[in-house]
């Protein structure tokens, strides 16, 4: 989601109208959940329930990213520019999940507890300046923590003190959205707190907005953060700015990465803030909720092109799940079936036909909450032996009624190099799918004990989407029985980072994938993928069934157990990306 933001080109209409920094999308459809948090790590204060923190106004500078050719303040209209926001705030008190004041004893007194942010952001200003959208530059520098520190020396003014503590938590941003507007008003005094003007007159321009942030837990210290809240968990973030600076100072420096422990940017707004530049200073004034995530829950997927997000925009900025329809391909090798040669029992080995085939859909929006996550997959076979053809279809909009994706669990925990920020890299999901134009030459077919197995051939199909309750119009535009069989499958995915189809020398790519499979018994969770390796897929379909649907659910008994289809192999074209789970996954 973007909101618009104004300014207009004179020195008191060209207000810049930028929303940086702490800024993400919908935290309203984020579920807040309490955690336990114990503010000094086991020491003399104990645990407290918490719901919410509440962060006093600090600061925020936008500046251009490293290696920009020139500064990015003041805006031009009609432009596309990349812009770095760096923050810092201390802890001023907690809520419960009622929205009451909770207590932390010693808060400010004994000890202190802040956070630094940094990250990239897209720009964009409309024909007139009239306009700003920006979004995150997931490209760019971007990090987020929180720190305890029993030396109180957090100041404002110099920006020093907020990076010095113990990171009790960290993780990055994963989306971002926001507005500012700046109206037709005279300067102001940028620094108007109540301690009096630190900043030598320096002029802003004046305006207000509302952003919000959404923080992927990568690391917390179960010290603090003792339950509740674990990495893939979700951090939304309220945030207000406005200029000028009435609630706090103006910070004369910033840190620049994770690892500083002492401020380094200088700020230089220039004689007018929002104009001058080469910086911008906004104060900001957050406060987040905690939502939490099983960390094997915390990610969804999409497969098939090299930009599928698996959330779909229209021209009003309204989101929905959807899949654009590219598919990835992989192929496998034919196999030697040993077959008997006229009489006294002598045999030779034949080569079956190899599998080629493409896949594609996204598994997790818009929503990835059990009980009922939601999305579509399929899987096209398009050479096979006995000349087996299909295309199969999985998930709330790929199939008819009572096809499903079922369950979704994350394993092996982080990304790999120029992959998107996400919790883990392998993915499976299962579900209940039917085929569609299945075509084998043979239905006796036994398989050829690797890729397919009996039952292959008793296979109904479905009319794709001739379903009873759809209407007449669906079936007449798609003869054929109204209910095909219905089959459980599953699918896993190994995310090995981009372009996904060409593998590093000397990377170890196992012919079988990684291994995992969290549905196995016992689950399969600790084998960890080489990220030198192409994205790897698999897929695992079980015998059919004929379904009973009440309510549009299938009732009755699924077979879990007899395959009659398995292939996999690493990407020869497309891509996989698996992505951390947003507020709009998480409705």
């Amino acid at each position: 989601m973007k909101l618009n933001q104004i300014f207009s080109k004179s020195l008191k209409r060209h207000r810049l109208a930028l929303a940086l920094a702490l800024a993400l999308p919908g935290l309203n459809s984020y579920g807040g959940t309490p955690i336990s948090f114990d503010p000094d790590g086991g020491g003399a204060q104990g645990a407290v329930e918490v719901g919410s923190f509440d962060w006093a106004p600090g600061s925020v500078l936008v500046g251009a990213q490293e290696g920009a050719a020139g500064p990015v303040i003041p805006l031009s209209p009609d432009t596309t520019t990349l812009a770095q926001g760096y923050g810092h705030g201390a802890l001023i008190g907690a809520h419960d999940n009622a929205g009451d004041p909770t207590n932390l004893d010693g808060l400010n007194a004994s000890y202190q507890i802040t956070y630094t942010v940094s990250n990239g952001v897209v720009i964009d200003t409309n024909a007139t300046g009239s306009e700003v959208l920006f979004d995150l530059d997931p490209v760019s520098g971007n990090f987020f923590q929180i720190l305890y520190d029993d030396v109180l020396n957090a100041s404002s003014l110099s920006g020093a003190g907020y990076s010095d503590g113990q990171v009790i938590l960290s993780g990055q941003l994963v989306e971002l959205s926001g507005n500012f507007t700046t109206p037709n008003a005279p300067l102001e005094v940028m620094d108007q707190s109540t301690n009096g003007d630190d900043w030598a007159g320096t002029q802003t321009i004046v305006g207000e907005g509302a952003q919000q942030i959404a923080v992927l837990v990568q690391f917390v210290d179960k010290d603090f953060f003792v339950s509740g809240l674990d990495t893939g968990s979700i951090l939304p973030f309220n945030n207000s700015q406005v200029l000028a600076f009435r609630e706090t100072n103006p910070s004369e420096a910033f840190d620049v990465d994770a690892a500083s422990v002492a401020p380094t940017l200088l700020s230089d707004v220039g004689a007018v803030n929002g104009f001058s530049g080469p910086h911008m200073l906004l104060q900001s004034d957050p406060n987040n909720s905690f939502t939490y995530l099983p960390p094997e829950m915390a990610c969804r997927v999409t497969g098939g092109g090299n930009d599928t997000a698996g959330i779909t925009t229209d021209g009003s900025g309204n989101t929905s799940a959807g899949w654009d329809g590219s598919t990835a391909a992989a192929s496998t090798q034919g196999t030697l079936v040993e077959v008997p040669v006229g009489k006294g029992g002598k045999t030779k080995l034949v080569e079956t036909a190899g599998y080629d085939y493409t896949f594609g859909g996204q598994a997790g929006a818009n929503t990835a909450k059990q009980p009922q996550p939601k999305g579509e997959w399929e899987h096209n076979n398009h050479i096979g032996p006995e000349g087996l053809q299909f295309a199969f279809h999985g998930g709330t909009a790929s199939g008819g009624p009572g096809t499903e994706i079922d369950e979704i669990i994350c394993t092996d925990e982080g990304w790999c190099k120029q992959a998107r920020p996400a919790p883990n890299k392998q993915i499976d999901f299962v579900g209940i799918g039917e085929f569609s134009n299945f075509q084998i030459d043979d239905t006796s077919f036994a398989g050829d004990g690797e890729h397919t197995f009996p039952g292959i051939g008793d296979v109904v199909a479905g009319s794709g989407g001739c379903k009873p309750g759809n209407g007449p119009k669906s079936c007449n535009n798609n003869p054929g029985p109204e209910t095909g069989t219905y089959h459980w499958f599953q699918v896993h995915i190994e995310d090995l980072g981009e372009p996904g189809n060409k593998p590093d020398d000397g990377a170890f790519c196992p012919e079988d994938g990684s291994g995992n499979n969290p549905f196995a018994e016992p689950p399969v969770v600790d084998n960890v993928a080489d990220c030198g390796c192409a994205d790897f897929y698999r897929i695992t379909i079980y015998a059919g069934f004929d379904p009973m649907l009440v309510d549009g659910e299938v009732t009755g008994a699924i077979n879990k157990t007899d395959k009659i289809y398995e292939v996999w192999g690493y990407l020869d074209g497309g891509n996989f990306q698996i992505h951390p789970l947003t507020g709009f996954d998480l409705r």
